[in-house]
């Protein structure tokens, strides 16, 4: 089968299909009856990996599943720039791939690099509408010749796989297994303990004082790892493990919401943790100081005072857009999802009446809005490279979700563009915009990106970066909408 990229991103995102895929009520929990389905494919086909896979608008998961590494058979979610089986999704037919490593569109795949996908034999799964909702797929980590038989057994099994999730629609399962792989977590941080923290900060609001804090928790005595205006991180241990506090020294109500927020998602990730290393939630007082677990690592962005180091390579950056589009995999509980919900309009409407972005912005890209739909992602919400830490491991860790969110697709990409250090990783992250189909997402992403950085760093912006990135949004536009 020939991989039709523009196809398939149109056959996965059609609304039918998606609305076949919701009626299913599949999630990534394991569920017993389906691991034995993958289990029994594995033995037949004598592979590694067997998955039974349903592809959703930005994500892939595993419902069944047998023989992946420990980290993804744990979070059974991977998204679209991993999935082979969105291709059988978009060509409602069989995928036979002999070495992935040789295939023109294949080989780029971050499954190859991720997942260890060299071989692959995928074939569709259906509702009882005919949609194509997913794929029954098995996998092996060197080069392979599928032989007929086994692409035999592969078909007879994926119609029994089909007549399982059919199944689900006729007997009414589908409503109650929705939001089964999030484990119910606190939305709100503990409770504040009495005394609360207190301490000593000059007007400046760069150094704190504590006086009392939850036992065994000891801060170092150097100086913060970050200083901002309206916080600061110092590093310390709890119980001897280290540890990063977070002080909140502002007092107004943005930097209340950005520690509130911070604090919210800590708390999601200790009970649900993401693909990523990320700093996990330890204590707080729910009012001014956060503890997390400490990324130990090298920060990427090496920094002389307040000017980046443009020596970088684009490389680290480029893995920055990897590292987000493994977070836009996991999903806040539906609680969390509602109350981290972006409102772009809202927002563009704001910017606009503070005089951050012209009449002729605003109608553009709530044009560009309106087309956008509603399908959302959670993102990181300030991904460039100081929030980003190379860790001993050789992976990228993530540090400061005070602006994390649900997001239209791509938010991370678009604050990767205005951050990006050179021309050519611009315009990798822009072909990465493309190549993933979510140029109008990015573009008005790119819009509320720039704005609000202008709101939040007006006082030390790069202007330079500032207006490059505001006019590639504003072309964007022009182009999305034609003249006028």
């Amino acid at each position: 089968m020939a991989i039709d990229v523009v196809r398939t991103a149109a056959a996965v995102r059609d609304r039918a299909r998606l609305a076949a895929v919701a009626a299913l009520g599949v999630t990534a929990a394991p569920e017993p009856h389906l691991d034995e389905l993958a289990e029994r494919a594995r033995r037949t086909l004598r592979v590694p990996v067997a998955l039974l896979v349903v592809v959703e608008a930005t994500r892939q998961v595993f419902p069944g599943a047998t023989g992946l590494p420990e980290q993804w058979q744990r979070s059974r979610t991977t998204p679209l720039t991993h999935s082979f089986c969105q291709y059988v999704v978009g060509a409602d037919a069989p995928l036979v791939v002999a070495d992935a490593r040789r295939d023109p569109v294949l080989h780029t795949s971050d499954a190859v690099r991720d997942l260890g996908v060299i071989a692959y034999a995928g074939t569709p799964l259906h509702d009882v509408d005919g949609h194509a909702v997913g794929a029954l797929s098995v996998v092996d980590s060197r080069a392979r010749h599928w032989t007929t038989r086994e692409l035999r057994d592969l078909d007879r099994l994926a119609v029994i796989c089909s007549r399982a999730l059919q199944a689900r629609q006729a007997d009414g399962r589908a409503p109650q297994a929705r939001r089964a792989d999030h484990p119910p977590v606190r939305s709100d941080p503990p409770s504040r303990p009495a005394p609360a923290c207190t301490g000593s900060r000059p007007a400046d609001g760069r150094q704190w004082t504590p006086q009392h804090l939850p036992p065994g928790l000891v801060l170092d005595v150097r100086p913060p790892l970050r200083a901002g205006r309206s916080e600061t991180v110092h590093a310390g241990h709890l119980h001897g493990e280290p540890v990063a506090v977070v002080v909140r020294t502002g007092d107004d109500d943005q930097a209340r919401q950005r520690f509130q927020r911070r604090t919210e998602v800590a708390v999601a990730f200790g009970a649900d943790p993401p693909p990523i290393p990320v700093g996990l939630y330890r204590w707080t007082d729910g009012d001014r100081v956060l503890v997390l677990s400490r990324l130990i690592g090298e920060a990427l962005d090496r920094r002389q005072g307040d000017a980046p180091d443009h020596r970088l390579s684009g490389r680290d950056t480029r893995e920055m857009s990897h590292t987000a589009a493994l977070l836009s995999a996991w999903q806040p509980t539906r609680q969390d999802a509602r109350r981290w919900l972006v409102d772009y309009a809202a927002e563009l409407d704001g910017h606009h009446r503070a005089g951050r972005l012209t009449d002729d912005d605003l109608r553009r890209a709530n044009t560009v809005l309106d087309r956008c739909g509603r399908d959302r992602t959670f993102a990181h919400g300030s991904l460039h490279l100081a929030n980003a830490l190379r860790l001993p491991s050789g992976r990228l860790g993530l540090a400061d979700f005070s602006a994390a969110g649900v997001y239209l697709a791509g938010y991370d990409l678009a604050t990767l563009h205005l951050h990006a250090p050179t021309d050519q990783v611009r315009h990798a992250v822009q072909r990465r915009a493309e190549h993933s189909d979510i140029v109008e997402t990015f573009a008005v992403n790119l819009v509320l990106a720039t704005a609000r950085h202008h709101r939040d760093h007006s006082h030390r912006t790069d202007r330079t970066a500032l207006l490059r990135t505001r006019q590639h949004a504003r072309r964007l536009l022009n182009d999305l909408t034609g003249p006028g």
